[in-house]
């Protein structure tokens, strides 16, 4: 199954921001991404799991476990550096990030990983 073939059928929250001083704009951004996320889970086989990953400007790899925002527009992601597997904490701009969303084989042995999301 192709990433594609999920877009049309997902429906998103609108991200149309009020103005620069919209208190929501983070909130809606990780209410969108969370909507999008649980949509491509259920398509996914007994035996898959999401990963997501997102890319720092240095071009690191970061697997995400834990979404979450502070407003206006500040975005929070927990995770590991997928080279050396340290823990790291991501402070950025929701308009400087950049998210891979891939479907991946469950480990054996191991549980499902599930995408946290907090709020503010």
């Amino acid at each position: 199954m192709s990433f594609l073939d999920l877009l049309p059928q997902i429906s998103i929250p609108s991200m149309e921001a009020k103005g620069v001083d919209d208190p929501t704009v983070a909130r809606r951004f990780v209410d969108r991404l969370k909507s999008r996320l649980v949509e491509m889970q259920k398509e996914l086989e007994d035996d898959e799991q999401l990963e997501v990953v997102v890319f720092l400007p240095s071009g690191t790899a970061v697997t995400v476990d834990a979404v979450g925002y502070e407003s206006p527009a500040l975005l929070t992601l927990k995770g590991q550096e997928q080279v050396s597997g340290k823990a790291c904490a991501i402070l950025v701009h929701q308009s400087s990030l950049q998210i891979l969303v891939s479907a991946e084989k469950v480990p054996l042995g191991q549980a499902k990983k599930v995408i946290v999301f907090e709020s503010e």
